[in-house]
Order: structure tokens, then C-alpha cells, then sequence
């Protein structure tokens, strides 16, 4: 299944799993120079959903090489499972539903069990309860490598390539970034561009959009997206301990844009669902965004305040504050609070059901919706002697949607778009040699 469409609204994981990035700021300057070469940054997350939905256990390398003249050759793998019940759109009833797991073709047959190469089934979903597809699994590779070298006196040439492999998604991209220092390298100024192509061959099928779901009328062969992406970047030396960040990006996605497995509810007058269908996004998707951050050392301590905008074309507007506090508690070790709220509008087309057959654009999916989220977490850092340093992350994550019920009879009292909970916890170890 799509790693990359599936799972809690921000995908948390991703700050462990997310491919290597062509950086416009030179965030090296905020960290202590080191004497080694070759600086090795490996990384174990576990992440778990409420309610017995999506697990993620993910591990990383990533190797970075300092051949010289400013010269790094970057590296990275990794790879990440998921399990558990990931919503398929539908909506509460005061009644029992069925639904076949993607690879179904029928909602009248007889469930089989016991035999593997046999994926045929329906899954039940309790009354009252938000239908979970428990059939959800998945198993991700990625790859990544980079290159940084100077081109003549202040510029700095960064391009990149990214691989991976799920069971039903293929994703390809590449990056590049030049940046220029000036008035006296205290301002960088970069520009950045990347293309990425992805082919999606759904389990089952590709649903075709806007179509029944009681017909399964899919299609085989694979689907394919293009993403093409800009981002222009200005960092700022303001003070000795102070450096600022200003990032513009834009990006513009054409092709598949729908998850294969996802569904809307069509209710009556009162609220009890006569029909599901497969929800149909628009074939074009472009986003920009405004990013804003600030390093501030406050002697052996750092504070890190950033703030993000985000808008598109499909309606979703987003805000995201987030603050870290490196505090040096003897020595080299380090406890580092951190603190991250975001809220995003609804997309045009979103819904919760439709009362009507289907018309235009349509998605109940979740991460549409309008909602906000809170993250805290702690991270400790130890200096091992000779080895590096190792890191303990904690975080807890929350996320509230705006509307989670109807005055309908029939889904009166049912939470319609339950709020989701989810614990994230990262060991990492650094080393060089």
C-alpha cells in the first residue's frame, strides 16, 4: 500500500523515513565542525495509532563523506513495515457494514480463511464503530544519494537521487540546488528544482473514480503521477548566535492523484447509507508554501522557532509552529523539549458522506478534513566516549478534526471522525570515524 497516501494526517514517521532533500540553508553552520570524515547517522522509530490502527516500525543509515575541497558524497537506505486498520472512508452506522479488502471483487461472497494466495475476503465492521481496513500492510525500501561539491568562489552545486519500492507504488526523483554566498558569507541565497515520477498498481485494480463501489469496476495496469517542484531560499547570518531562514517552494503534482482505496458513504434523508462509491480528486494538484525559521544560541543552549504556510488549489489552507529547546545539562548531553501545532482547512470536494449520487470531485479521506494536531515530545541526547553520540526521542501526537458529527438521525450520537492518538518513540546513534 502507498506509504505516501495512507496513515495519520502528517505522517509522523517521516522525519525518520522522508528521503534525502537538496537543503537551501546552510544549516551546517549551526553545528560544531567535526574532525572526522565520515559521519554515520543510523536510526530505529516505532510509531503506533489508537485504537488498533497503523504501526510503524522503521530503521535508517545514512553516511555522509567529507572527500575534501568541500567536496560530500551522502548516502542513505531505508526500510519501514506497516501494519493495523487504516480508515477506507466510509462512515459510521448504527448498524453492521461489510466491505471486501482491496483485492476483492464482490460484497456477497462467502469469506475464505486459511489459505495465503487467497485474498478474497470481506471484513465486518461492528455498529457504531469508524470501518478500519485491517487488511492494510506494507513493506518500503528507499534509497538515497547525494552530492555536494563548489563550482568557483562562494557557489555550491547539491544534487540528489531517491528510489523506492513498496508493494503497489514505485517512486523515482531527483534534485538539485546552487547556492550563493555573499556580504561576507553571512547570506546564502539558493535556488532549488526537483522532479519526481511515481507509478501506482493498485491491489485489486484501479478503481475507476466516481463509480460504485457495489460494481468493482476497476481496471489493470499501472498509473502513473509526475511531481515537479522549485524552491527558493534565502539564510542570514542576523547576529553572532543568530541565524534566520526564509524558504519559498511550489509544487505542482498531474496524473493519479486518488488513493485506490478509498471510498465515500451515500446516506438517505435519514442518515442510514444506501450506497458507497470511490472517490474521484482532481487530476492536477499545485501547493505553495512559506517557511520561517530561526536558530538562536543563548550560550551553550539552542532555540529553534519556525513557523510554515501552506496553500493550494484544491482549497487546503495550513499553519505550523514548531519550537526546540537544546539545553546542555553537563557536559555534552542535552535534553530537548519540543513543541509542534498545526492546523489545516478542508479540501473544496471534502466530505464527511454524500447525501446525493455523486456528481464532481469527491474524498472522505481523513487527512482532507479540517483539523488540528498537537505533538510534544523530549529528546535526550548522550555523548559516548569514543563512539559518538546516541539519542532518545519521545513524542506524543494528537490530532482533532473540526467536524466529527451530524444531526441526522441515523448517525446521531456515532463519532463520525474520531480524533486520533499516536506515540512515537526514535533511537538514534551518531558516529564518525
Amino acid at each position: 500500500m502507498q506509504l505516501n497516501d495512507r496513515g495519520a494526517g502528517e505522517s509522523l514517521r517521516a522525519g525518520l523515513m522522508a528521503a534525502t532533500c537538496a537543503l537551501l540553508a546552510p544549516v551546517a553552520r549551526a553545528q560544531a565542525p567535526s574532525d572526522d570524515p565520515t559521519q554515520i547517522d543510523t536510526g530505529l522509530l516505532y510509531y503506533q495509532e489508537d485504537g488498533g490502527r497503523v504501526r510503524s516500525i522503521g530503521a535508517i543509515v545514512k553516511l555522509n563523506r567529507d572527500l575534501g575541497d568541500e567536496r560530500v558524497l551522502g548516502a542513505q537506505i531505508a526500510v519501514d513495515s506497516l501494519t493495523g486498520g487504516s480508515p477506507n472512508g466510509a462512515v459510521a452506522q448504527k448498524s453492521v457494514q461489510t466491505f471486501a479488502t482491496p483485492s476483492g471483487s464482490s460484497l456477497t461472497q462467502t469469506p475464505r480463511r486459511g489459505d495465503d494466495d487467497d485474498h478474497e475476503q470481506l471484513y465486518t465492521i461492528a455498529a457504531g464503530r469508524q470501518p478500519l481496513d485491517t487488511s492494510f500492510h506494507d513493506l518500503r525500501v528507499a534509497g538515497d544519494l547525494s552530492w555536494t561539491q563548489p563550482v568557483g568562489i562562494g557557489n555550491k552545486l547539491s544534487v540528489g537521487a531517491h528510489l523506492s519500492k513498496e508493494y503497489d507504488f514505485i517512486s523515482a526523483s531527483a534534485n538539485g540546488m546552487f547556492s550563493h554566498d555573499f556580504n561576507n558569507r553571512n547570506t546564502t541565497l539558493g535556488v532549488g528544482a526537483s522532479a519526481e515520477f511515481d507509478q501506482v498498481k493498485a491491489v485489486g485494480g484501479t478503481p475507476l473514480p466516481g463509480t460504485s463501489y457495489a460494481l468493482f469496476r476497476k481496471q489493470d495496469g499501472a498509473e502513473n503521477k509526475r511531481v515537479y517542484g522549485a524552491q527558493l531560499g534565502l539564510t542570514q547570518v542576523m547576529a553572532r548566535n543568530w541565524i534566520t531562514q526564509l524558504n519559498l517552494s511550489v509544487d505542482r503534482s498531474t496524473g493519479y492523484l486518488n488513493d485506490p482505496y478509498k471510498i465515500l458513504s451515500q446516506v438517505n434523508a435519514g442518515g442510514v447509507t444506501t450506497d458507497y462509491w470511490f472517490e474521484n480528486r482532481p487530476d492536477t494538484h499545485t501547493r505553495r508554501s512559506a517557511y520561517l525559521g530561526n536558530k538562536l544560541a543563548l550560550g551553550r543552549s539552542v532555540l529553534d522557532v519556525a513557523y510554515r504556510y501552506g496553500t493550494d488549489d484544491w482549497g487546503i489552507d495550513s499553519h505550523t509552529v514548531t519550537a526546540k529547546y537544546r539545553l546542555r545539562v553537563g557536559g555534552s548531553a542535552y535534553i530537548e523539549p519540543q513543541l509542534r501545532w498545526y492546523r489545516q482547512g478542508a479540501a473544496d470536494f471534502y466530505s464527511l458522506f454524500l447525501t446525493s449520487a455523486p456528481t464532481g470531485f469527491m474524498s472522505a479521506d481523513p487527512r482532507l478534513a479540517a483539523f488540528t494536531a498537537k505533538t510534544v515530545g523530549l529528546k535526550l541526547g548522550l555523548p559516548l566516549a569514543g563512539w559518538g553520540e546516541v539519542g532518545l526521542r519521545l513524542e506524543g501526537y494528537q490530532q482533532d478534526p473540526k467536524v466529527r458529527s451530524s444531526s441526522l438521525a441515523g448517525l446521531s450520537g456515532l463519532d463520525l471522525n474520531p480524533r486520533l492518538r499516536a506515540v512515537v518513540l526514535q533511537l538514534d546513534w551518531r558516529f564518525g570515524f
